[in-house]
């Protein structure tokens, strides 16, 4: 235990078992489900990896977190470290912070006691770090992160985009009307042919299905050329089950009972977060069974459940805004325990993005982190 000139006290953790999940998701709302205590829970099983977590408290009170990360082995290709360090032009060994899984990374705090955190939290981590160390990478950060981040002398560099379909609530026959004919038309057409095709459809919490949507999540993977095999994404659904179950919804698609398809979400805090489908891509009737699971039918159950956002995620961005998702920028942060050692990645111009995708892209999300 550590205590502050301001009152605060640090702890560390190797797990988040102790501590309490509302305490620590009411922090970590502004960041989202990926920084959520049961994703993390979920992550601390996946093997590859040794988490540590800086606690932050004003007296009982937790007021902020930090998880950092020892990388024995990278099974996700998108984390990769060295691809972003050489963008970035920088040297040396580096661990990371805040998230390992979820392409969505911050920092938990109090907002009354934000800066104070902060600077607790990173200068905890600096003296944690082995002398070997450079730094610390936070992949995949929000625009929060990045500026705070920023601000105290990290780099920022430009990683990608991260889309979110705002409904308000509404269900699908109202979400349409929101949009310009051309789309309305084209989903509700979509839509239609999905609910003729004749399939069984229905929702299961994630550990009902487990064992039938592991070959069909596989499935998906083969078919974009991925490496993961059926028993790696069996223990990696399996530990979301153990923590997340009660989170979990499975839009399903059957056939005479047998399932052919699956769209794997979870629900927290008003948002309803895509996270897995797959598919018996020899079952399929060619009747936009991905847009039907993925969006249509959660958009739906988002109505009954009084959702008002369903978070896409990283990719595949035209497909997503050609039905109405806003996309957001996530940034590369390389933060360096010497300032001397800090990046100077070269300035990313984003005006593509604001061409390519008009509406979807507005100037006030798509600021570089130093102008917040």
């Amino acid at each position: 235990m550590h205590h502050t000139p301001g009152g605060l006290r640090l702890e560390t953790a190797t797990t988040l078992e102790k501590v309490a999940a509302e305490d620590w998701d009411t922090l970590a709302e502004p960041e989202g489900f990926y920084l959520s205590h049961g994703w993390l829970r979920a992550v601390e099983r996946e093997s590859g990896a040794a988490v540590t977590y800086l606690l932050a408290y004003a007296g009982d009170r937790l007021v902020g977190g930090l998880p950092l990360y020892e990388i024995e082995h990278e099974h996700n290709k998108f984390y990769a470290r060295k691809p972003r360090l050489d963008q970035m032009g920088a040297g040396g060994e580096w661990g990371v912070a805040g998230s390992h899984r979820g392409y969505s990374c911050g920092i938990p705090r109090a907002a009354e006691y934000a800066d104070a955190v902060l600077d607790l939290l990173l200068d905890a981590r600096a003296r944690l770090n082995p002398a070997s160390r450079t730094g610390s990478l936070f992949l995949f950060a929000t625009n929060r992160t990045a500026a705070a981040l920023h601000r105290r002398g990290a780099a920022v560099d430009f990683d990608c985009g991260d889309a979110t379909l705002h409904t308000g609530g509404v269900d699908f026959a109202d979400y349409c009307g929101t949009l310009v004919s051309r789309r309305r038309i084209a989903l509700k057409s979509e839509y239609a042919r999905f609910l003729a095709a004749g399939y069984e459809l229905g929702r299961q919490r994630l550990g009902e299905c487990l064992e039938e949507a592991v070959p069909l999540l596989a499935n998906l993977q083969a078919k974009y050329g991925h490496s993961t095999g059926a028993a790696e994404i069996h223990r990696t659904f399996a530990d979301q089950a153990a923590t997340l179950n009660d989170r979990s919804v499975v839009f399903t698609a059957r056939r005479a009972g047998r399932l052919i398809g699956v769209s794997v979400m979870y629900e927290w805090r008003g948002t309803l977060y895509a996270r897995a489908t797959g598919f018996d891509y020899t079952a399929l009737r060619g009747a936009y069974e991905y847009y039907g699971l993925c969006y249509y039918l959660p958009i739906d159950y988002m109505s009954e459940r009084g959702l008002t956002a369903l978070h896409l995620g990283i990719g595949a961005y035209s497909a997503k805004v050609k039905r109405g998702a806003r996309l957001v920028p996530l940034w590369t942060v390389a933060l360096a325990d010497d300032p001397a050692d800090t990046p100077r990645p070269a300035p990313v111009d984003l005006t593509s993005w604001r061409d390519d995708h008009g509406s979807a892209v507005a100037p006030e999300d798509w600021r570089h982190p130093w102008t917040a």
